[in-house]
């Protein structure tokens, strides 16, 4: 068994309240043996990179639904399972529907920057259609129809999900219903290794380059945050993070595409992912795409790593 470790400081900065039943109900000091270091260490030079969580605005998530987060010492301590099952690799992605060629121009870009972002192969599966849908898993609302999530993991992707699969995501293009809210961007289980997420609500790609760009950019912080909650990640209640729960289409744009200091060594530990290689290829990536913002975050990142060397 993995023993856990960080030396009393860094402990001190890095608990939170546990969240979601994933965590324990009080702060814990954990603490990581010394193979860990390395990861630690990195982890704090790209802090000062990242700003922490901003006081909530009214209708946010955390004011609506108050969560403690998770760090990464507690992530360790909980996900001993895929140390154990070092099989588990690659993240299938699943189109599911009909998709025009813009649109399949936004699941190609999203599984290169999957790839690059969690530092495992990404494979785009051939697509499928959604087919008969039950009554029970559809409905209409606002004149928009909606597909129920858990319709889709339970007897879509469940079923056909690798058993070696790191995860297996399902992008359709029809408005998403949970269940118990009103609609979401996309969701996925923290155990089961299945999640999906739309394009719907992402705004028109085939409006005009900067459009495209848009709708880029939200596809990808919804894909990697619905991944990260596959590999076991809860939302993130200490930075502004990728991981961070959002009840709106406001809330979600003002998050970055980038994990915090703490959530980014979880996939730098359960992926395997090189932190300066995987930093320089983001960078890069949202330089050719245009997306500026990202890429400068990503850069700071890549220059704090690459001065300590």
């Amino acid at each position: 068994m993995l023993v856990v470790a960080v030396g009393l400081a860094f402990a001190a900065r890095m608990w939170l309240l546990g969240s979601r039943g994933d965590v324990p109900d009080a702060p814990i000091a954990l603490k990581l043996t010394a193979d860990f270091d390395p990861i630690v260490a990195q982890a704090e030079r790209i802090r000062p990179v990242h700003e922490t969580k901003r006081p909530n605005e009214p209708g946010d998530w955390l004011e609506r639904s108050p969560e403690g987060g998770q760090t990464f010492a507690q992530f360790v301590h909980l996900h001993q399972f895929k140390a154990a099952h070092p099989e588990l690799t690659g993240i299938d992605i699943q189109p599911l529907g009909e998709f025009d060629q813009t649109q399949q121009k936004l699941v190609e870009r999203t599984a290169e920057l999957m790839e690059l972002f969690f530092g495992t192969k990404a494979k785009i599966l051939e697509g499928k259609p959604l087919g008969e849908i039950p009554e029970s898993a559809q409905r209409m609302r606002n004149d928009t129809p909606q597909v129920l999530t858990t319709w889709i993991m339970d007897d879509i992707l469940m079923p056909q999900r690798r058993p070696d699969a790191l995860a297996t995501i399902a992008l359709v293009t029809c408005d998403l219903w949970p269940g118990d809210l009103n609609w979401v961007f996309g969701q996925a289980r923290l155990t089961e290794r299945v999640g999906l997420w739309s394009l719907h609500r992402n705004g028109d790609p085939h409006a005009d380059q900067a459009a495209f760009r848009l709708c880029l950019r939200r596809t990808l912080k919804t894909a990697v945050h619905e991944t990260g909650h596959m590999l076991g990640i809860p939302h993130c209640a200490a930075y502004e993070c990728c991981m961070n729960g959002s009840r709106s289409r406001e809330e979600n744009d003002r998050q970055p595409l980038e994990f915090c200091p703490e959530c980014q060594p979880k996939i730098w530990w359960y992926c395997g992912a090189d932190p300066i290689q995987r930093c320089q290829a983001l960078m890069e990536f949202c330089e050719r795409e245009g997306l500026m913002e990202e890429a400068t975050r990503f850069r700071k990142e890549w220059d704090s790593l690459k001065s300590a060397r």
